[in-house]
């Protein structure tokens, strides 16, 4: 049974990210290669490329699909940046079937160990990434003032330790998931709480964030506002994930 809240109905609760015409689409037509253009449809923009650290100045979208492949950031020498241009929009939208059993997603964009997926070094008008409901975002880093916003029931997963949030900040919509792979309840509290809001308001543990250690010592989730369905999402999420990354 599709449990997902509707989209006409999280729109009118102010839940639903808003989106951005695009011009560059995923088509998923070889492979999960985000840096194969034959995997994209480039048709209406005047990109020709798409090629690691190297910006895309255009609005992109993936999704709904459905698609054959949906994209990944390969693990490449170095850290590579799936890199969006300055106040350009990275659009990733849910379809209509559940693609994943184990991470009950209805959409994918992840990136392999050590990737990125953000803006170019030192910008200070970066890019937006609207994930919506049903989808999974998961990058190792999101990089140089970037924006992620998470709509209802949408998950972002970030597997770095360090700083997997470089110079970026999460919104989340009521009942958004975050989960951080690698990093303490402590060390989130100290270096992550305040890149976080919830619908445009300061983060705030105890009222409007949940914030839950779900693996001893190494992960945790933040999710808003019903922890039983958090937990039961991220621990299939977060199972598909470390089996992909074996």
């Amino acid at each position: 049974m599709n449990k997902r809240i509707p989209i006409s109905l999280a729109c009118v609760l102010l839940w639903c990210v808003p989106t951005v015409n695009a011009d560059i689409f995923w088509n998923g037509n070889v492979n999960e290669d985000v840096f194969n253009e034959a995997n994209w449809d480039l048709s209406a923009s005047s990109v020709t490329t798409i090629e690691p650290n190297v910006s895309i100045e255009d609005n992109i979208q993936v999704g709904p699909g459905p698609f054959t492949f949906w994209p990944m950031v390969p693990d490449l020498s170095g850290q590579k940046r799936f890199q969006i241009g300055d106040g350009n929009v990275l659009n990733l939208i849910s379809g209509d079937e559940m693609i994943d059993d184990f991470c009950l997603c209805y959409g994918m964009f992840v990136t392999e160990f050590n990737e990125s997926v953000g803006g170019a070094p030192g910008s200070t008008n970066g890019p937006t990434v609207n994930v919506s409901e049903g989808f999974l975002f998961a990058p190792w880093f999101v990089v140089s003032d970037t924006t992620v916003n998470v709509a209802s029931r949408g998950t972002a997963i970030l597997g770095a330790s360090g700083n997997p949030l470089s110079r970026s900040v999460v919104d989340l919509s009521p009942d958004a998931e975050l989960a951080f792979m690698d990093e303490s309840t402590d060390d989130f509290r100290t270096e992550h709480l305040s890149k976080i809001t919830v619908s445009g308001v300061p983060a705030v543990e105890g009222s409007n964030l949940l914030v839950e250690e779900i693996f001893p010592g190494a992960m945790f989730v933040i999710g808003i506002p019903e922890p039983s369905s958090i937990t039961l999402t991220l621990f299939g999420t977060l199972a598909l994930l470390a089996f992909r990354r074996k």
